[in-house]
């Protein structure tokens, strides 16, 4: 039957090889702000013979073949200097043939990536006052391998003055340039970027050996500022995790938030960090703020969906299929502890939460 024919082909695709030799270097320029394009260089060690690199398709969290190919240009291939002619695959476009001559130990690679200037074009998440990285967008890796078992390192340039945060440590600066210490592609896919030219850091404990915080990024430096009661609030929403889910499956944790009525709205899980967007006024308001349950939500995905996953969720690299079988376990009692740690923490009213969950 078709489901047995599809569960075999997801077991060939999953007899994935061993650990991938050497290091991919990964170049990421993302200093135009004026046309919001990325450039992007790599260097991928190779041996003699046929490749294929894969762009990144099934984004975990998104639950959908969602990577944007259509925003990926200008992909030029080099070993030894000398160009290296490359032929998208038939059938699955986000799969790149070619053949290393020998003699090319490792290829160079260059292209750029387009980040949307309009919603209509895809989600804006680069404007002139901040940026969001997701490291999937400007990735190709080699197919076949099992993304854990890749090493990469990282470089970011930044527009001049810029700020950033992410879960990923940054190894050295040199001005602009942020090199972070070498992770697996699966750690780096996990550990977006927020930039920007207005920035705070807001610790939710003192003296914690596994800190959570607010990383805060916004159109405007007043829209930085934190009211007592949203504090407290997002203070308490640490404390009552840690009741309801025990031992923190992190080694720090980060929210990066964008306050901005520009910035494309976003709530995205990673094991120790999400994304999230909101309106430009939302640490500044009252607790409850409204029926907002949005940091509560990526927050419990730290231990449900990240440190815990469905099986059938999990792949070995970003071009096998997902299967959401249990979508409703890591979506759907994601969302009713998120009601409940935003109830106990004060960011919704006993109203509100009846309301939510009657919903």
């Amino acid at each position: 039957c078709a489901q047995a024919q599809d569960g075999a082909a997801r077991q060939a695709a999953m007899q994935v090889q061993a650990r991938y030799p050497g290091v991919i270097e990964l170049e990421v320029d993302a200093s135009d702000i004026e046309r919001r394009i990325q450039r992007v260089r790599e260097r991928i060690p190779v041996a003699p013979g046929p490749l294929t690199l894969w762009y990144p398709q099934w984004i975990p969290g998104n639950h959908a073949p969602t990577g944007p190919i259509n925003q990926f240009a200008g992909l030029v291939v080099r070993g030894n200097g000398a160009r290296i002619a490359w032929t998208r695959d038939d059938v699955d476009m986000y799969a790149f043939h070619l053949d290393v001559p020998q003699g090319v130990e490792a290829i160079d690679v260059e292209f750029q990536y387009l980040s949307p200037t309009a919603k209509d074009q895809g989600r804006v998440a680069m404007t002139p006052d901040m940026l969001d990285l997701q490291w999937h967008r400007v990735l190709l890796y080699p197919a076949g391998y099992d993304t854990s078992r890749i090493r990469i390192q990282p470089t970011l340039l930044l527009p001049r003055g810029w700020q950033s945060a992410s879960a990923l440590a940054v190894a050295r600066r040199d001005g602009d340039t942020q090199a972070f210490a070498p992770v697996s592609v699966t750690t780096l896919v996990d550990s977006p970027v927020y930039a920007g030219r207005n920035y705070r850091r807001i610790a939710l404990e003192t003296g914690a050996k596994q800190p959570v915080s607010i990383d805060a990024f916004a159109d405007d430096p007043e829209q930085l500022e934190i009211s007592p009661a949203m504090l407290a609030a997002h203070r308490a929403l640490v404390q009552q995790a840690d009741r309801v889910f025990g031992a923190r499956p992190f080694a720090r944790y980060d929210f990066l938030l964008a306050l901005s009525d520009t910035f494309s709205g976003i709530g995205l899980e990673h094991r120790q960090s999400s994304e999230n967007g909101t309106p430009p006024g939302y640490l500044l308001g009252d607790a409850p703020f409204g029926n907002n349950t949005l940091l509560s939500h990526e927050y419990a995905h730290a231990w449900n969906g990240k440190f815990r996953r469905p099986s059938m969720l999990w792949t070995p690299n970003y071009n096998v299929p997902m299967r959401n079988e249990l979508l409703w376990l890591y979506e759907g009692q994601t969302e009713y502890w998120s009601i409940v740690l935003a109830a106990r923490a004060g960011l919704l009213t006993p109203e509100q939460t009846r309301e939510t969950l009657a919903d």
